[in-house]
């Protein structure tokens, strides 16, 4: 399954994966720390257990401050 995963506002990229992929291992895949995004699938936050739904994906960096 082709997924296109927008990563940073700027980062345009077409991926494989298969079936029953987790967006925690897409993310891994990516060398992403999950820790320091939210994964956005037609503007909708998803769990990072979720299985990965062929379409577009936004990952944003969360950033913190005070």
């Amino acid at each position: 399954m082709n997924i296109k995963v927008l990563a940073g506002g700027t980062s345009e990229q077409i991926i494989n994966v298969e079936t029953g992929t987790t967006y925690e291992f897409l993310l891994d895949m990516l060398d992403i720390n999950q820790e320091t995004v939210i994964v956005l699938k037609d503007g909708q936050a998803v769990p990072l257990d979720g299985t990965v739904m062929s379409g577009d994906l936004t990952i944003l960096k969360i950033v913190s401050g005070g």
